[in-house]
């Protein structure tokens, strides 16, 4: 696969975060050493080698956060652009909220935006299953045909706030990827699962 895009999330799918909750996330950020996900950086290190990919970081994290996830990615995986949502310290209920909600909407319209300025590249997706990674990028999948080349969602098992039978229920991921191929999507638990899937780009 040449001239390609690579899309990942950040929370739980290249950091660990291990909670949904707004709260969650700014205590995983500040107060907590920030933790890989096990094996992705190896993973990101064979894709930049197979493929060199132009990154993309996409998080619904506010803009406030860049300095602290900009030196994390950085030190942990190949440099790229790092996508983030408007958001304001000074209201901080609306910065609390922005952490979760209307994170399809705002993925989608984000990877729209790449679309407008790349449209003839090809893409890989990765991201997890605690929000709405997998609607977002089957959205998109639908709405940019033949754009969206893979896609990879890591099925999250070790966060306790999260109803893990609702977002990793199989019916769950059907009706995300509804008119999708099934040979475009797959989910994983281990990074490990995914190289021959990675290698098998090349050829497209």
């Amino acid at each position: 696969m040449q001239a390609n895009i690579k899309h990942p999330d950040i929370d739980d799918t290249v950091k660990v975060t291990l909670t949904p909750s707004p709260a969650g996330i700014l205590r995983s950020t500040f107060l907590s050493d920030p933790e890989v996900i096990a094996s992705m950086p190896a993973l990101y290190t064979h894709i930049q080698s197979l493929l060199n990919p132009t990154w993309f970081y996409l998080s619904a994290s506010p803009y406030n956060l860049y300095p602290f996830l900009r030196s994390f990615l950085h030190a942990n995986y190949p440099k790229g652009t790092i996508l983030l949502r408007d958001a304001s310290w000074m209201d901080l209920s609306g910065f609390l909220l922005s952490l979760t909600m209307g994170t399809e909407a705002y993925k989608t319209g984000e990877m729209d935006k790449v679309h407008g300025w790349l449209p003839n590249r090809k893409v890989l997706c990765v991201g997890d299953s605690t929000q709405s990674d997998p609607e977002a990028y089957g959205n998109i999948y639908r709405k940019h045909n033949g754009w969206v080349k893979k896609i990879f969602i890591r099925k999250v098992t070790d966060v306790a706030e999260m109803n893990k039978e609702e977002k990793n229920s199989p019916d769950r991921f059907e009706k995300a990827f509804k008119d999708v191929p099934k040979d475009v999507w797959q989910v994983f638990e281990d990074p490990n699962e995914l190289y021959a899937a990675v290698d098998a780009l090349k050829a497209i």
